[in-house]
């Protein structure tokens, strides 16, 4: 069937040309999409963020025409593997990358890359948000942030706080909430969230910052307490929760996220029409449904406003890398 689609597709397209043919020197764009068109994840198959792409491409098709939309998944290198297939393609919006917060660390935390995600990939749209919230097992008997940090300031130097890994945002906002608050910890990472929190559970580390969808299962289930999230607001998941910056901390507003990149150098047209498409899905009450479900927050961004938050982060996270002295090479 998805063959007899693209041949479709393709008659539908050479047709186009026939009626409206592009002359060379009036620079226009191409029909898009007129194949098959990639979506590259760092995921694993059958993990949950790509089991939830290959849902949001189900209804992505049919707003780009019908076309025909193929996972391709490239786990691995912390995000480079998938980044670079998608770098390796032509500029012609048939690779289309889905990233996350970690590549706006790449740069600082890996001094050899071959690449710079800022500048050799361009923004389409963010396809959800997540703050990011400091967890401690519910057992301890510390309610606030202020309660929580006296406590950390007093068994300094003993402590213990967890990651997804080396240069993650957990890692990194577990060093900056120490560096900050005037206590010192040791980061132990581990290759996921569940053992990093499973280890909190078990008293082996004490604290984490996690985004709110790896915390979600153990809070539902009351085995852990969030004391503050980052972002500019609260979380409507977790409405009884303040933000670092209301209770006077500043530097918190990163949040988790995933998004869609094409490779620099494609027509904006292209861009234009993606960024739309998936700005109109994600709109949709179906969409919020579904991420209510998993705590995702989503709001639309032009792919203006969205290169403006990538180049932000970048640079926040950059100055956190060169204090932590932590570099993957």
């Amino acid at each position: 069937m998805a063959l007899s689609l693209r041949r479709r597709l393709l008659m539908q397209s050479a047709a186009a040309s026939v009626f409206c043919p592009v002359l060379p020197g009036f620079g226009q764009a191409p029909v898009w999409p007129n194949r098959i068109v990639r979506f590259v994840s760092q995921s694993g198959a059958g993990d949950p963020v790509d089991l939830r792409m290959r849902d949001f491409m189900l209804g992505l098709a049919p707003l780009l025409g019908g076309a025909t939309l193929v996972p391709d998944n490239k786990p691995g290198a912390g995000g480079v593997l998938a980044h670079q297939s998608v770098l390796n393609a032509p500029a012609d919006g048939n690779s289309v990358l889905l990233g996350n917060a970690s590549m706006t660390i790449l740069p600082s935390f890996n001094r050899k890359l071959p690449y710079s995600p800022q500048n050799d990939l361009v923004p389409v749209a963010i396809q959800g948000l997540s703050p990011i919230g400091l967890a401690i097992p519910a057992s301890r008997p510390e309610k606030t942030l202020k309660e929580w940090l006296q406590y950390a300031r007093r068994q300094s130097g003993q402590l213990n706080y967890s990651s997804v890994g080396n240069g993650s945002p957990s890692h990194l906002y577990g060093f900056q909430l120490a560096d900050d608050m005037g206590f010192q910890a040791t980061h132990i990472p581990f290759k996921g969230g569940n053992p990093g929190l499973l280890a909190m559970l078990a008293g082996d580390v004490q604290y984490g910052m996690y985004d709110t969808f790896t915390l979600r299962p153990l809070l539902t289930k009351n085995s852990l307490r969030v004391l503050a999230v980052t972002g500019d607001e609260r979380s409507k998941f977790l409405p009884d929760v303040p933000t670092f910056k209301e209770l006077g901390h500043a530097g918190y507003e990163r949040m988790g996220w995933t998004g869609y990149f094409f490779k620099a150098g494609t027509a904006q047209s292209i861009v234009d029409r993606l960024a739309q498409s998936i700005n109109q899905l994600n709109g949709t009450p179906e969409w919020a449904k579904k991420r209510e479900d998993l705590w995702s927050s989503w709001r639309a961004m032009s792919p203006a406003v969205m290169a403006r938050q990538v180049k932000s982060d970048t640079e926040a996270w950059a100055a956190i890398v060169q204090k932590t002295g932590v570099y993957a090479d």
